[in-house]
């Protein structure tokens, strides 16, 4: 099942519920006894989730995967690592521009679930300007840890076009 569920979520981001009611099947898998009586907690939820090397038990979180999963498309479309799936991400829902000025709405679920996860892919990358044509001005890290908007608060809620 747990093969079935990381295929998924390679394409579609879940609902919250959902990870919730897998979160649930696991602990009850490690912590119901027999004919599911419950059994006494040894360790907490959050030490099982760490990996093996930290002292867990290296089970993974599905919200956790399931947003590494998705991520990683978007790494995929930014190193242009691919071949005929990137052509169709490309000709249907790139058209001709860069990752970061893509529509951020309409497009399938997967197209939208990966979408909405490009603040994360900000988070750890930094851009080289080179011709300034793929960077964002107000959002990128390109001068600083920081983009501009959150050094500029004041100034970025009043820029008519950012």
């Amino acid at each position: 099942l747990i093969s079935l569920l990381m295929y998924i979520m390679g394409f579609y981001s879940l609902h919250e519920s959902l990870h919730q009611e897998v979160t649930k099947l696991l602990s009850r898998f490690f912590w119901a006894g027999e004919n599911n009586k419950q059994k006494y907690h040894m360790v907490k939820w959050s030490e099982i989730y760490k990996p093996k090397d930290q002292g867990g038990l290296g089970v993974i979180s599905s919200k956790r995967m399931n947003i590494a999963l998705l991520s990683k498309w978007l790494w995929r479309i930014q190193t242009e690592e691919g071949g005929l799936w990137l052509q169709i991400i490309r000709g249907k829902y790139l058209r001709g521009q860069l990752l970061a000025f893509a529509s951020r709405s309409g497009g399938s679920q997967f197209w939208q679930s990966v979408m909405s996860l490009l603040p994360i892919l900000r988070i750890g990358t930094s851009i080289q300007i080179g011709s300034g044509a793929a960077t964002l001005f107000w959002l990128d890290k390109w001068a600083g840890p920081r983009p501009f908007a959150e050094r500029f608060v004041a100034l970025f809620s009043i820029c008519v076009r950012p």
